[in-house]
């Protein structure tokens, strides 16, 4: 066989290899789902079939750009250097993120949860574990927002300076603080109470034993 031959084959050869790779990747990811699907009540199933039907399709804006959920970007950064420095001193806590809740407080700070202010309140968390919606605006959120935390002394109405690797990411004032039913958030949300499947694992092993929600004034995007 001619060199350039032997090479086409060899690439034939790996695109065939990689695409099986593939396809039985789909295969694995669908069955996993099948299974997780299998532990849902019918209730369950066609609620969120009703809540995926029920949600509108996008719509480009003017400038051709498709418009933020909830109609409008929302930006949290404090960029106001005396007014930045005066909301650190006004904290009475402070809490260092792990990496899921530093980029939670991002994408909270530059909009990527909008139309979300701030972490889920109480009322709030339940209402989207019950329903996938914000209450009020019935606007679509399948899984809550939340920070948790293990600290005993924060009550409400105190504000939490969030850091991240020692870096001042966020402030967050606390409007709620809550024990939450962690089974009936894993259950409702992922379809199982099964340690199995990795949202539930991580719902019970890296998450604290309170909630706390209430709007959020960014300082500084996490640095990594």
């Amino acid at each position: 066989m001619l060199p350039a031959a032997k090479g086409l084959a060899s690439v034939l050869a790996s695109s065939a290899s990689g695409a099986l790779a593939c396809a039985g990747l789909r295969l694995a990811n669908a069955a996993r789902q099948a299974s997780t699907s299998t532990t849902m009540s019918q209730a369950q199933q066609q609620a969120r079939s009703f809540a995926a039907s029920a949600m509108p399709a996008y719509q480009p804006e003017s400038s051709g750009h498709i418009a933020p959920h909830g109609g409008s970007l929302v930006d949290l950064m404090v960029r106001e250097k005396d007014y930045k420095r005066a909301v650190v001193d006004s904290c009475h806590h402070k809490q260092e993120c792990s990496d899921r809740n530093a980029c939670d407080v991002e994408l909270l700070t530059v909009g990527g949860f909008s139309p979300l202010e701030g972490f889920l309140n109480k009322e709030a968390y339940e209402h989207v574990v019950e329903h996938m919606r914000l209450p009020g605006s019935d606007l679509l959120l399948g899984l809550p927002v939340v920070m948790d935390t293990n600290n005993e002394a924060i009550v409400e109405g105190q504000r939490v300076l969030l850091t991240y690797k020692g870096q001042d990411i966020a402030v967050l004032e606390v409007e709620s603080k809550w024990v939450p039913n962690k089974a009936l958030e894993t259950k409702q949300c992922y379809g199982t109470t099964s340690l199995e499947h990795p949202g539930t694992l991580m719902v019970a092993t890296e998450r604290g034993k309170y909630y706390i929600g209430g709007k959020v004034l960014g300082l500084d995007l996490p640095q990594r």
